[in-house]
C-alpha cells in the first residue's frame, strides 16, 4: 500500500537551525522538501563532491586490492586531488607523446639533421629550404633551380635548394616545414615521454587501493552537502526560519512530540489535490521481494496512484515461468538462487529480496516446465516418466494442440490481468457514477476475450457466445455515458461526443491488448524450438567419441545462448505487459518520486 502523508511545517529560531535540521535527521521521519544551497562552505563541498566523483571515475579504470585504511574527509579531498592532478598529468603527457609521434612520422624520411643549421645559413644569407617534387619532372626544373638531390621515394624526389624565403617555388613543388628539433632529439622526447606515461599509470595503479574508501569518504561528503544545502537554504525571516516537507500519518505522534520538546512550532494538515506528496510504498515482506523490479526500472507510483506491487509479482513471476518455459532451465536458475542464499546467511548477511525473488520465479518455472514436460528441450522419449507424469495433457509439449491450448491460456491471463485493473478502478471511483464507466471497461474486456478467442484460435471451438456481443455493447454504452462522468449525465455525454473516436479507438484497444499477451506463449515456444535445435545439432557429436567435446560445447552454448535470450524476453515482454497493458488500464503514469526521509546512516 501507498502510506498516507501528512505536510509538515516546522519553524525554529535562526540560530538554532543546525541543531533543529540534526534532531530532524537522528528522528530520521521528515521527507524534506529540497531548497537550493548557497554560501561558500556549501559550493566547497560541491567542488569536493565533484573532484571525489570524478577521481573515482578515474580510478574505475585500474583493478587493484583495496587497501582497509579508512580516509578522513581532508584527506579524501587531499587524494582526490592528488588523483586528478596524476591524471591531468597521464593527458597531458599521452597528448605529447601522440603530438612527438606525428612529429617523428613526418620528418623521418629527411633523415637526422639538425634544424639550427638552416638558422645559421640564413644569417650568413644562404637560404636553404628543403622540398618534394614529382622524381620524373625534377631533370626539367633542376635547369631552373640551384638544387640538390637528396633521394628519392615512392616516385618523389626530395631536394635541397638555395632559394630565398621570398621566392614562390614552382607549382610542383611541395615545401617541407622545418622541424623544432632534430630526429634524434624527437625520439629522446618521445622515450622521456613514454617512461613518464608508464610511472603516471603506475601511480595511479597505486591510488586505485584506496578508491574504496575514497568511495566511503564520498559519501561523508554527500550527506554534508546535502546538510549544509538545507542549512544555508532554508527560508529565513529575521529570527526565524523555516523549512516544509512530509512525513507519514503514522509517524506524525513522534514528529509532534519531538518538536513540543525541542520548542518548535509545527504544522501538520493533509495534502491538497494540487500538492503531489512523496510515495512510500509499505508491503509486507512476501511481497517486497518484487522491489527490486521497480529499482531497476526506476519506476515509482504517484501518491494518488495505486500500488500494484502485489499484482505485479503474481502475474510478472507467471510471465517469467512461461517466457523461459522449461523446467531444466528452472532447476538451474533455482540452484543459482539457492547458491546465492546460502552465501548470504553464511556471509551473515541475510537473504535479500532480489535473491529471494529469483527464487520464487525460478520455482514458477520448474512448475510451468512441469506441466508442459519441457525439459531442456527433449523429446517425449528421452524424458524419464516420472516428469512425463508430472505434466498436464492439454498443455504438454508433445500434445499437437497444446499450441492452441497455451494461446488460450494467455487470452485468460490476459483477460483476468485487465479486469483486475478495471476492478480496482471501479472501487476507487465507487461510489461516484464515474465507477459504472469502469464496470463498462470490465464488461468489454470480457466480451472482447471471446471475439479473440474466435478469432486468433478458431472460430468452430470457439464462437462468439451471445451474451459476448451483449457485454460489448453494453460495456461501449455504460463507457460512453459514465467514463467522462464529472457533473451530471449531459456533462459526461457531451464530454463522451467530444472524443468519440478516441472512445472507439479505446474500445478496438481492449481486442488488441488481450492478443498482446500471446506473446507469453510465442516466446516460450520459440525457446523450445531454439533447445529442440541445439539439441540435434549436439546429439549427432555427441554420440562419436572424438566428436563429444564439441558436441558438449554446442549444447552448454547454445542453451546458454538461449538462457540469454529468455532474460531478454522477460524484461521486453513480462515487464511490459505489466507497465504498458495492465498499468495504462489502470491509468498508471508512474510520476511519483519516492519518500527519502532525512535521515542518519548507518556509519554515522
Amino acid at each position: 500500500m501507498i502510506a498516507p502523508m501528512k505536510r509538515s511545517f516546522v519553524v525554529v529560531l535562526d540560530r538554532e537551525k543546525r541543531e533543529a535540521l540534526k534532531a530532524l535527521r537522528r528522528l530520521g521521519v521528515l521527507h524534506l522538501e529540497p531548497v537550493q544551497g548557497k554560501g561558500q562552505e556549501h559550493d566547497e563541498l560541491l567542488t569536493h563532491k565533484k573532484n571525489a566523483e570524478d577521481a573515482l571515475a578515474v580510478l574505475s579504470e585500474y583493478k587493484a586490492p583495496q587497501d582497509a585504511q579508512a580516509l578522513s574527509s581532508r584527506q579524501a579531498i587531499d587524494f582526490a586531488d592528488e588523483v586528478l592532478a596524476r591524471s591531468g598529468a597521464l593527458k597531458a603527457t599521452l597528448e605529447e607523446i601522440a603530438g612527438l609521434a606525428r612529429e617523428i612520422e613526418r620528418i623521418k624520411g629527411w633523415g637526422d639533421f639538425e634544424p639550427a643549421l638552416f638558422a645559421e645559413l640564413a644569417a650568413k644569407g644562404q637560404s636553404l629550404r628543403l622540398a618534394e617534387a614529382p622524381a620524373k619532372k625534377i631533370t626539367a626544373l633542376a635547369a631552373e633551380l640551384d638544387l640538390i638531390r637528396l633521394g628519392e621515394s615512392k616516385g618523389k624526389a626530395r631536394v635541397a635548394l638555395l632559394a630565398e624565403p621570398e621566392r614562390d617555388l614552382p607549382q610542383e613543388f611541395l615545401e617541407f616545414r622545418l622541424p623544432a628539433k632534430g630526429l634524434s632529439a624527437l625520439e629522446a622526447e618521445l622515450e622521456d615521454a613514454n617512461s613518464r606515461f608508464k610511472s603516471l599509470k603506475a601511480d595511479l595503479a597505486q591510488l586505485a587501493t584506496k578508491a574504496d574508501r575514497l568511495r566511503d569518504a564520498l559519501a561523508k561528503i554527500e550527506r554534508d552537502l546535502a546538510f549544509e544545502g538545507l542549512r544555508s537554504g532554508i527560508a529565513t525571516e529575521g529570527a526565524v526560519a523555516w523549512f516544509s516537507g512530509w512525513v507519514p500519518a503514522k509517524d506524525e505522534k513522534a514528529l509532534s512530540a519531538h518538536a513540543a520538546k525541542a520548542g518548535w512550532a509545527l504544522l501538520l494538515d493533509d495534502p491538497k489535490d494540487e500538492e503531489l506528496p512523496p510515495t512510500k510504498v509499505e508491503n509486507n515482506a512476501a511481497v517486497r521481494i518484487i522491489q527490486p523490479i521497480f529499482d531497476f526500472l526506476g519506476t515509482v507510483p504517484n501518491y494518488r496512484e495505486f500500488d500494484i506491487s502485489l499484482w505485479f509479482l503474481l502475474f510478472f513471476g507467471i510471465f517469467f515461468a512461461m517466457i523461459f518455459g522449461d523446467g531444466g532451465y528452472g532447476i538451474l536458475m533455482l540452484l543459482i538462487a539457492l547458491f546465492a542464499s546460502f552465501k548470504g546467511l553464511k556471509a551473515g548477511k541475510g537473504v535479500g529480496d532480489g535473491v529471494k525473488l529469483f527464487l520464487f520465479l525460478s520455482t514458477l518455472t520448474v512448475v510451468w516446465g512441469s506441466l508442459t514436460g519441457t525439459w531442456f528441450g527433449l523429446e517425449k522419449a528421452s524424458i524419464p516418466g516420472f516428469l512425463q507424469a508430472l505434466a498436464l495433457e492439454p498443455l504438454a509439449s508433445w500434445n499437437p494442440a497444446s499450441g492452441d491450448n497455451i494461446k488460450v491460456l494467455c487470452f485468460i491471463l490476459g483477460a483476468i490481468q485487465l479486469s483486475v485493473a478495471h476492478l480496482k478502478n471501479a472501487v476507487r471511483d465507487f461510489p461516484k457514477p464515474k465507477f459504472l464507466g469502469q464496470l463498462g471497461s470490465l464488461a468489454l474486456v470480457l466480451g472482447m476475450y471471446f471475439m479473440v478467442l474466435n478469432l486468433v484460435v478458431s472460430a468452430e471451438l470457439y464462437p462468439i457466445p451471445q451474451f459476448g456481443l451483449y457485454l460489448i455493447a453494453g460495456g461501449f454504452a455504460a463507457s460512453f455515458i459514465f467514463g467522462s462522468w464529472e457533473t451530471g449525465p449531459v456533462q459526461a455525454i457531451l464530454d463522451s461526443l467530444k472524443n468519440i473516436i478516441s472512445i472507439f479507438l479505446g474500445t478496438v484497444s481492449f481486442f488488441a491488448d488481450i492478443v498482446s499477451y500471446i506473446r507469453l506463449g510465442a516466446v516460450g515456444l520459440a525457446g523450445l524450438a531454439i533447445s529442440q535445435a541445439v539439441n540435434g545439432m549436439a546429439s549427432g557429436l555427441l554420440r562419436v567419441p572424438v566428436a563429444f567435446a564439441f558436441g558438449a560445447i554446442i549444447l552448454v552454448f547454445g542453451h546458454g545462448i538461449n538462457l540469454a535470450m529468455g532474460g531478454l524476453s522477460v524484461v521486453v515482454h513480462g515487464v511490459r505487459l505489466n507497465m504498458l497493458e495492465f498499468s495504462g488500464h489502470m491509468n498508471m503514469e508512474w510520476s511519483g518520486y519516492r519518500y527519502e526521509p532525512f535521515k542518519e546512516t548507518a556509519d554515522e
